[in-house]
């Protein structure tokens, strides 16, 4: 009993992820996981594996496919860091499905709780450091070439400000669905939405804010019965969001985005001219239209950009050649590694789940995919330990709760 209780207070823990330094969680990660085997060595639930196995296939599919292509590979070097950065999909699964009795809703509620309250820590860090350099010397200096809010969130938190966002704005939506199911308003949780909504405002993390919209709309659409509040607020949502967009400084950052022309880049451009993502779709694309059916491979993919990017002329401070730009894009990086029959097993195993799924969760899952768009989320360890962890957690509940239908 004793066991049991430390084993959840440790995944409790986990939840404690977004300010940690990856070493620092890598360790936490590694206790939790001895634990687990521990309590299933207690408990005797090694069989549940064969049970779940193809449960534990699919959340683990994400780390297995590197490993099934090892026979392959060229370049093991490069092969192994995708390996070690994929460990949390084969470590939480296994950890989750042995004590899988012991993921149930109190459980998924304190973990929410833990999760919320650091991403809250986490932009705070972000505000510190704003203070401290001064909020007016801030806000005057701040622009599309000096974006000093994003800087200064960037340095105080040490995460990619995409991961800050889609961290931030899932913690926004996971108190936001807790309002809908208890159909209450809560002083503390209206604060803290719109502190974290707020926050992801100031740093100007476009695609995160967008994420929240569909989020929250999906909540509605899901949560309320009375057909005339539901599409009221369907309706005034998107308005009230567009509105608010138009006359507020982040329109700047998105509008420049869009007026930089549709070339590649070149010697005759300006670093502020550049269109980078334009550049590197435009590499990427053609590498699918090359390797359409199996890709490049899963060690060759940023080997093969680098080729396609040293064709660019153009050279500056933040050039191809010196900052190593990934296909900021989940699908395409997919397909490029594993081909077509890979992108296709890796949207399977993503959305396998979400049908007759707990709201949240297949908010999860709107959220993690429409992200994957603009940003290779699962080639940095956060993005690792945010999907993989939530996702095994969601799928996890699920299961007892199918199970437990079934046996009553």
């Amino acid at each position: 009993m004793r066991l049991a209780k430390v084993f959840y207070f440790s995944t409790c823990a986990l939840g404690i992820f977004p300010i940690l330094k990856l070493n620092h969680f890598s360790i936490l990660m590694m206790i939790w996981f001895v634990l687990a085997l521990i309590n299933a060595f207690k408990n005797k639930t090694f069989p549940l594996l064969k049970t779940h196995k193809f449960t534990f296939l699919l959340l683990a599919f994400l780390c297995l496919m590197y490993v099934f292509y090892l026979p392959f590979a060229d370049n093991f070097k490069e092969l192994g860091k995708s390996i070690t950065k994929s460990l949390p999909f084969l470590i939480f699964p296994l950890g989750f499905i042995l004590n899988k009795d012991m993921v149930t809703k109190k459980l998924l509620q304190t973990f929410g709780s833990v999760y919320i309250i650091f991403v809250f820590v986490l932009n705070c860090l972000g505000w510190t450091k704003v203070f401290s350099f001064g909020w007016n010397n801030a806000w005057k200096q701040n622009d599309f070439y000096h974006p000093i809010f994003r800087n200064l969130f960037a340095e105080a938190t040490s995460l990619h400000l995409p991961y800050l966002g889609l961290l931030t704005i899932f913690a926004a939506l996971w108190l936001t669905f807790k309002m809908f199911c208890n159909r209450k308003i809560n002083l503390l949780s209206v604060f803290t939405i719109v502190f974290l909504l707020f926050s992801a405002y100031i740093y100007s993390a476009r695609m995160a804010l967008v994420c929240y919209l569909i989020g929250l709309l999906f909540i509605v659409f899901k949560s309320i019965k009375k057909q005339t509040v539901k599409w009221s607020l369907l309706i005034a949502l998107p308005l009230f969001a567009l509105a608010f967009f138009w006359f507020s400084p982040m329109k700047e950052r998105y509008m420049k985005v869009v007026e930089k022309d549709l070339v590649l880049p070149h010697k005759d451009q300006e670093p502020h001219e550049v269109n980078y993502r334009y550049g590197i779709w435009h590499c990427a694309t053609n590498l699918i239209s090359d390797h359409f059916i199996l890709g490049v491979g899963a060690d060759k993919v940023q080997e093969k950009l680098n080729d396609c990017y040293n064709g660019f002329s153009y050279k500056s401070y933040e050039d191809f050649s010196k900052v190593t730009y990934n296909t900021h894009n989940q699908y395409f990086d997919q397909m490029l590694k594993f081909g077509t029959i890979g992108l296709i097993l890796f949207v399977l195993a993503l959305f396998y789940f979400y049908p007759n799924s707990l709201v949240l969760y297949q908010t999860f899952i709107i959220v993690v995919s429409i992200s994957f768009l603009t940003e290779n989320l699962l080639d940095r360890q956060i993005g690792v330990v945010f999907i993989s962890l939530l996702n095994t957690i969601f799928v996890i509940l699920k299961l007892n709760k199918v199970e437990k239908s079934i046996s009553s």
